[in-house]
């Protein structure tokens, strides 16, 4: 299944992400998304904003981490970029495990360099990859 990509490798990256996040969500500690949106939202409602994205952290924060994290993937081989969005993919729920074929499919279909700035910038990076590794039996 995997075969240019380690699941050592989706860790790393994973537990960076989470370092990540923990950093965005002391930047972000008590600031509600009404303080951020510009327009209210109807109630449930609401826009993507600071709160999904690791962005914060890349402009808030100096201790390098999230460029250590996009770096860590832009470094990847090509092909194991691939394989990684998949993992991404099925742990979002995008993709069943049994549509690995489909999600590496999408996923060669859309490696660029955007991608790889939209995996890093996920605040549920972390989230994504390990339930990706462990709905395709990895973990």
């Amino acid at each position: 299944m995997l075969n240019h990509l380690s699941i050592d490798q989706i860790k790393q990256i994973a537990e960076l992400s989470n370092e990540c996040r923990a950093i965005r969500d002391l930047i972000l500690n008590k600031t509600y998304q009404s303080d951020v949106d510009e327009v209210p939202r109807a109630k449930g409602e609401r826009n993507p904003s600071s709160f999904d994205s690791l962005e914060v952290v890349e402009a808030a924060d100096d201790s390098g981490k999230y460029q250590r994290l996009r770096g860590m993937i832009a470094d990847l081989p090509q092909d194991a970029q691939i394989e990684l969005r998949a993992v991404m993919w099925v742990g979002r729920g995008d993709f069943a495990a049994g549509e690995w074929d489909k999600a590496m499919a999408r996923a060669d279909g859309s490696a660029s360099e955007t991608a790889i700035d939209t995996m890093a910038e996920k605040a549920d990076l972390h989230d994504y990859l390990m339930k990706g590794l462990y709905k395709l039996d990895l973990l």
